[in-house]
């Protein structure tokens, strides 16, 4: 009887290990198809980053053309204002020298 009883032990084991390493098998397998799903969404979210560096880029240049054009516009601004004053004094210089000649 003991030698029974030590083969439906030993059969009982034998079960219950193939059990756990059936068990192991499907952990594994979640795991991979959850490592493979993680891989997935970090290369997801890599491109976005990337998409959104590009568009940061882009932002960016904008912001230094309109800050250019907008240097540009203020010199173009200044030198107006430069010749209207030197426009003002020479209209003034005619005034005055057309005053001399008043037919009177």
């Amino acid at each position: 009887q003991d030698a029974v009883g030590a083969m439906e032990r030993s059969t009982q084991g034998v079960v219950e290990g193939t059990r756990l390493s059936d068990a192991a098998g499907n952990a594994l397998g979640d795991i991979d198809r959850v490592s493979r799903q993680l891989a997935d969404l970090i290369g997801q979210i890599s491109n976005q980053a990337l998409r959104e560096a590009e568009s940061a880029n882009v932002v960016a240049a904008n912001i230094q053309h309109i800050f250019a054009v907008t240097e540009q516009t203020g010199e173009g601004t200044r030198s107006t204002a430069q010749m209207v004053r030197e426009l003002s004094r020479t209209a003034e210089e005619l005034k005055q020298s057309v005053a001399r000649f008043k037919i009177g």
